[in-house]
């Protein structure tokens, strides 16, 4: 009898994915790939100089890609019987991942060599101090990133202490930024017409304070030391929105990777619009998007080999690690390539997700330790979870918002449907950047 039972609870989950709609990820990875791909091949056809820095981060991420799917492997079983986890949306289904243990931090792998290829490229392209300083910033900061992110998955740290150690994480970051502190006024509604009627109060009663000027009219904005708070705010937000946004395989590393697709593509096409010239490509921020884009591909590489193994069925948990140091990277690729102010527009699920989130957050709202939908053990669908067992509310994320509009998924589809809703929302994203909000 007993075998009976568990082979019927074996053919579950088995069933369950046979049964549902499994769209390929190669499909997904084209999708994100084929943009960025298609201008790099145009951008590296402007100048012989350009074509080389290209080159060069290309092909070290490569073998980026190839050392992070070599590597994973490796460490996987050392970190099992120290740092490991139960998959909570398969926990009862019977199958060969019931109950099983699986490698937990296994971020820290693409973390290092991410660094390490961005080290490379920094030893071979990065020729001036500024470069260097901003290179060097750049990687402090994701390296406290890293560390936060494996302490972390060590000992559990409370969300206080981490909002607190996010503020020394952004220092190095903060003092290397040498880009301006003005914004371009969206071209639509009273805005421009409002702030070229008040300038004169604005500069003389903040102004004198935080270093806020009006100028052309209304279009440009100086907003002085308010632009570092944003920034500050905007690396918090970024290193904290991706571990909210999370609880089924493969989602945490795939919204990265539309991401960073999405800033790598601006990077792009701010550098192909500038002009053939060395000087034409360089001139402005041209030299803040190339470098922004240095980052931007390793990262990309590294990502995909670990998506291999976390999509689902995942074989390895990312932790915390990979969240905390996706955001930052995607952090400082923003700020150092001065278009921060852009970034939010290229993040439009995390930022719905956590706006959606505040109530349970801040304690208005039952929050349960996990919010990750409930997985139905008859049918092997995942389905809306509950703010708490005698309340009918659901969980406030988006995974539940997709469930309650599509009904049950697998998990592997609610993954692929959340990524589909994050690359339309990228190109809605780049769309507003260039069109309506000239930003």
């Amino acid at each position: 009898m007993e075998s009976k039972t568990k082979e019927k609870k074996e053919n579950i989950q088995d069933v369950a994915t046979a049964q549902a709609f499994q769209p390929p990820v190669y499909v997904f990875s084209i999708l994100c790939l084929l943009p960025t791909a298609l201008l790099l091949v145009k951008v590296s056809a402007l100048h012989q100089w350009v074509r080389f820095q290209v080159g060069v981060t290309v092909l070290v991420s490569i073998v980026g890609y190839f050392a992070t799917s070599r590597m994973i492997p490796l460490v996987g079983p050392k970190l099992l019987p120290k740092l490991n986890g139960v998959d909570i949306g398969k926990r009862g289904l019977g199958g060969k991942d019931d109950g099983k243990k699986i490698p937990e931090s296994l971020g820290i792998v693409s973390g290092c060599v991410f660094m390490i290829s961005v080290g490379v490229i920094q030893a071979i392209v990065a020729r001036e101090n500024d470069q260097l300083m901003e290179f060097n910033a750049g990687l402090s900061s994701i390296c406290f990133a890293v560390l936060l992110g494996l302490c972390d998955d060590i000992i559990d740290i409370k969300w206080r202490y981490k909002l607190f150690i996010g503020a020394f994480m952004s220092l190095p970051l903060l003092v290397s930024y040498q880009g301006g502190t003005t914004i371009l006024v969206p071209n639509f509604g009273p805005l421009r017409q409002v702030l070229n009627q008040n300038h004169i109060m604005l500069e003389s009663v903040i102004g004198n304070i935080l270093g806020i000027e009006v100028d052309g009219d209304g279009k440009l904005l100086d907003v002085g030391i308010l632009y570092y708070v944003y920034m500050f705010v905007i690396i918090v937000f970024c290193t904290n929105s991706i571990n909210i946004y999370a609880g089924i395989n493969g989602l945490e590393v795939g919204q990265s990777i539309v991401a960073a697709c999405s800033v790598s593509v601006v990077n792009l096409l701010e550098l192909l619009w500038r002009g053939g010239s060395q000087d034409d490509i360089l001139s402005g921020d041209g030299k803040n998007h190339l470098f922004s884009l240095m980052l931007m591909l390793p990262f990309i590489s590294t990502s995909f080999a670990l998506l291999k193994f976390n999509f689902y069925p995942a074989k390895v948990f990312v932790g915390d690690v990979y969240p905390y140091y996706a955001g930052m990277t995607l952090a400082v690729s923003a700020i150092l390539g001065h278009f921060a102010k852009s970034l939010l527009l290229l993040m439009i699920p995390q930022l719905l997700n956590f706006l959606y989130s505040l109530p349970q957050l801040f304690h208005l709202v039952p929050i349960p330790r996990h919010r990750l939908p409930r997985v139905n053990l008859k049918t092997g669908y995942l389905e809306t979870s509950k703010v708490a067992p005698n309340d009918s509310r659901s969980n406030m994320t988006l995974l539940n918002v997709a469930l309650r509009m599509f009904g049950p998924m697998h998990e592997r589809t609610l993954c692929i449907v959340l990524l589909v809703f994050q690359l339309l929302c990228s190109v809605l994203g780049i769309f507003l950047r260039y069109t309506i909000s000239e930003l």
